[in-house]
């Protein structure tokens, strides 16, 4: 029983509005597969992955540095919950994410909100984060 809790627990967590909205079309389903992806992503500290679905067209030239991976390490997501979340046209996704960041040095915890935007790209076939990767200090 209590397995059986904790699953639908997790599944509320990390399931977007979308899927829980029931989105039937193409385009709901790959937001839904987008938002998952960076959405565990960023849960396990996998910044060079989640920068994955940062839109080509923001992201700094010569991909992930060692800059940016000495930035993320000196911190730690300990959660990541879907506050709220709109879709004011179909090509338009934008969400309000409350993540919980342990710093890695003085070992506290805090929360902090991440407002993440989304446009899906019709040539790719894809949703594409367009307010970038969060700042965590």
């Amino acid at each position: 029983m209590f397995t059986k809790a904790l699953f639908v627990a997790l599944m509320l967590v990390f399931l977007p509005a979308p899927a829980l909205a029931g989105g039937s079309n193409k385009n709901d389903k790959a937001l839904e597969a987008a938002l998952k992806i960076y959405a565990s992503a960023v849960r396990w500290n996998d910044f060079e992955k989640a920068r994955e679905s940062v839109d080509p067209l923001l992201r700094p030239p010569g991909g992930f540095s060692d800059a940016d991976e000495t930035y993320y390490k000196q911190f730690q997501v300990s959660g990541y919950l879907l506050k709220s979340a709109e879709r004011p046209d179909p090509q338009t996704y934008s969400q309000r994410v409350e993540l919980r960041i342990i710093d890695v040095a003085s070992q506290t915890e805090r929360t902090q909100t991440d407002r993440q935007t989304w446009r899906y790209d019709p040539v790719a076939k894809r949703w594409w984060l367009t307010s970038g990767l969060p700042k965590l200090d």
